[in-house]
Protein backbone atom coordinates (compact mmCIF):
# COMPACT_ATOMS: atom_id res chain seq x y z
CA UNK A 1 0.00 0.00 0.00
CA UNK A 2 2.58 2.00 0.31
CA UNK A 3 3.26 2.22 -3.08
CA UNK A 4 3.58 5.37 -5.04
CA UNK A 5 1.01 5.80 -7.54
CA UNK A 6 2.40 6.61 -11.11
CA UNK A 7 0.55 9.46 -12.13
CA UNK A 8 2.56 9.86 -15.59
CA UNK A 9 0.71 6.98 -16.82
CA UNK A 10 -2.70 8.27 -16.62
CA UNK A 11 -3.99 9.45 -19.78
CA UNK A 12 -4.46 13.00 -19.68
CA UNK A 13 -7.95 14.20 -19.96
CA UNK A 14 -9.34 17.89 -20.06
CA UNK A 15 -12.31 19.85 -21.07
CA UNK A 16 -13.07 18.83 -25.08
CA UNK A 17 -11.99 21.74 -27.43
CA UNK A 18 -15.25 23.15 -28.12
CA UNK A 19 -16.20 23.40 -24.32
CA UNK A 20 -15.45 26.77 -23.65
CA UNK A 21 -16.93 28.48 -27.02
CA UNK A 22 -20.18 26.58 -26.17
CA UNK A 23 -20.62 28.11 -22.56
CA UNK A 24 -19.35 31.32 -24.16
CA UNK A 25 -22.28 31.56 -26.82
CA UNK A 26 -24.98 29.73 -24.24
CA UNK A 27 -24.21 32.94 -21.91
CA UNK A 28 -23.94 35.45 -25.05
CA UNK A 29 -27.84 33.36 -26.19
CA UNK A 30 -29.07 33.86 -22.38
CA UNK A 31 -27.83 37.32 -22.61
CA UNK A 32 -29.77 38.27 -25.69
CA UNK A 33 -33.16 36.63 -24.48
CA UNK A 34 -32.66 38.71 -21.35
CA UNK A 35 -32.34 41.42 -23.03
CA UNK A 36 -35.23 40.77 -25.32
CA UNK A 37 -37.61 40.25 -22.05
CA UNK A 38 -36.33 43.60 -20.63
CA UNK A 39 -37.35 45.10 -23.84
CA UNK A 40 -40.79 43.42 -24.28
CA UNK A 41 -41.76 43.85 -20.48
CA UNK A 42 -41.03 47.66 -20.93
CA UNK A 43 -43.18 47.66 -24.12
CA UNK A 44 -46.03 46.23 -21.82
CA UNK A 45 -45.44 48.55 -19.53
CA UNK A 46 -46.01 51.29 -21.94
CA UNK A 47 -48.88 49.87 -24.21
CA UNK A 48 -50.62 49.48 -20.36
CA UNK A 49 -50.00 53.23 -19.21
CA UNK A 50 -51.03 54.58 -23.62
CA UNK A 51 -54.30 52.53 -23.24
CA UNK A 52 -55.29 53.02 -19.72
CA UNK A 53 -55.08 56.64 -20.93
CA UNK A 54 -56.83 56.45 -23.82
CA UNK A 55 -59.71 54.26 -22.37
CA UNK A 56 -60.42 55.72 -18.71
CA UNK A 57 -62.92 58.24 -19.79
CA UNK A 58 -61.80 61.45 -17.14
CA UNK A 59 -64.70 62.96 -15.47
CA UNK A 60 -66.39 65.39 -17.93
CA UNK A 61 -66.72 69.47 -16.92
CA UNK A 62 -70.12 70.00 -15.38
CA UNK A 63 -70.86 72.99 -18.23
CA UNK A 64 -70.14 72.76 -22.18
CA UNK A 65 -67.69 74.45 -23.89
CA UNK A 66 -69.51 77.68 -24.83
CA UNK A 67 -73.15 77.35 -22.68
CA UNK A 68 -73.32 79.72 -20.17
CA UNK A 69 -72.97 78.88 -16.78
CA UNK A 70 -76.25 78.06 -14.93
CA UNK A 71 -75.55 80.66 -11.99
CA UNK A 72 -76.78 83.46 -14.95
CA UNK A 73 -79.78 85.24 -14.05
CA UNK A 74 -79.41 86.04 -18.24
CA UNK A 75 -79.93 82.35 -19.25
CA UNK A 76 -83.72 82.05 -20.36
CA UNK A 77 -86.22 79.27 -19.41
CA UNK A 78 -85.76 77.62 -23.05
CA UNK A 79 -81.27 78.02 -22.24
CA UNK A 80 -82.73 76.39 -18.95
CA UNK A 81 -84.91 73.29 -20.16
CA UNK A 82 -82.28 72.38 -23.37
CA UNK A 83 -78.99 72.67 -20.37
CA UNK A 84 -81.23 70.33 -18.43
CA UNK A 85 -82.23 67.93 -21.61
CA UNK A 86 -78.18 67.80 -22.45
CA UNK A 87 -77.79 66.57 -18.87
CA UNK A 88 -80.17 64.34 -18.62
CA UNK A 89 -78.99 62.78 -21.77
CA UNK A 90 -75.45 62.72 -20.51
CA UNK A 91 -76.96 60.76 -17.25
CA UNK A 92 -78.92 58.43 -19.34
CA UNK A 93 -75.57 57.13 -20.48
CA UNK A 94 -74.02 57.17 -17.33
CA UNK A 95 -77.23 55.03 -16.10
CA UNK A 96 -77.18 51.98 -18.22
CA UNK A 97 -73.40 51.19 -16.84
CA UNK A 98 -72.71 49.13 -13.73
CA UNK A 99 -72.89 51.40 -10.34
CA UNK A 100 -69.82 50.53 -7.73
CA UNK A 101 -70.87 49.49 -4.20
CA UNK A 102 -69.04 52.69 -2.93
CA UNK A 103 -70.90 55.31 -5.24
CA UNK A 104 -74.18 53.32 -4.80
CA UNK A 105 -75.54 55.17 -1.51
CA UNK A 106 -74.55 59.09 -2.50
CA UNK A 107 -75.66 57.95 -6.18
CA UNK A 108 -79.69 56.77 -4.61
CA UNK A 109 -80.16 60.17 -2.44
CA UNK A 110 -78.99 62.17 -5.28
CA UNK A 111 -81.62 60.54 -7.62
CA UNK A 112 -84.33 60.80 -4.72
CA UNK A 113 -83.14 64.63 -4.60
CA UNK A 114 -83.77 64.77 -8.13
CA UNK A 115 -87.48 62.94 -8.30
CA UNK A 116 -88.17 65.65 -5.26
CA UNK A 117 -86.83 68.07 -7.65
CA UNK A 118 -89.17 67.51 -10.48
CA UNK A 119 -92.18 66.80 -8.41
CA UNK A 120 -91.85 70.86 -7.80
CA UNK A 121 -91.46 71.47 -11.08
CA UNK A 122 -94.29 69.91 -12.24
CA UNK A 123 -96.10 72.09 -9.65
CA UNK A 124 -94.11 75.14 -10.84
CA UNK A 125 -92.69 74.15 -14.76
CA UNK A 126 -91.61 77.82 -15.02
CA UNK A 127 -89.54 78.62 -12.14
CA UNK A 128 -86.19 78.92 -13.23
CA UNK A 129 -84.85 78.60 -9.93
CA UNK A 130 -85.95 75.09 -9.74
CA UNK A 131 -84.68 74.82 -13.14
CA UNK A 132 -80.68 76.05 -12.00
CA UNK A 133 -81.44 74.01 -9.26
CA UNK A 134 -81.91 70.77 -11.34
CA UNK A 135 -79.09 71.59 -13.72
CA UNK A 136 -76.79 71.61 -10.99
CA UNK A 137 -77.89 68.71 -9.47
CA UNK A 138 -78.22 66.49 -13.16
CA UNK A 139 -74.56 67.92 -13.16
CA UNK A 140 -73.92 66.41 -9.98
CA UNK A 141 -75.02 63.06 -10.79
CA UNK A 142 -73.16 63.62 -14.00
CA UNK A 143 -70.02 63.58 -11.82
CA UNK A 144 -70.57 60.99 -9.85
CA UNK A 145 -71.56 58.64 -12.43
CA UNK A 146 -68.18 59.95 -14.51
CA UNK A 147 -66.18 59.59 -11.16
CA UNK A 148 -67.20 55.90 -10.44
CA UNK A 149 -66.73 54.99 -13.90
CA UNK A 150 -63.21 56.54 -13.30
CA UNK A 151 -62.35 54.52 -10.51
CA UNK A 152 -63.80 51.66 -11.43
CA UNK A 153 -61.85 51.39 -15.14
CA UNK A 154 -58.64 51.88 -13.09
CA UNK A 155 -59.35 48.85 -10.90
CA UNK A 156 -60.02 46.62 -14.37
CA UNK A 157 -56.86 48.37 -15.94
CA UNK A 158 -54.68 46.85 -12.56
CA UNK A 159 -56.17 43.68 -12.46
Amino acid sequence: MDDAIDFTRMNRSGPPDDLWPAIAGELDRHRKHRLVRRVSALAAMVTVVVLASVFVQMPEPTSEPGTPSTGSEMMSLADLRAASARLENRLADHRQRPVGGLELESLLWLETELAWLDQQLAEAPADPDLWRQRIELLAELNRRYADGDWRREMLLASV
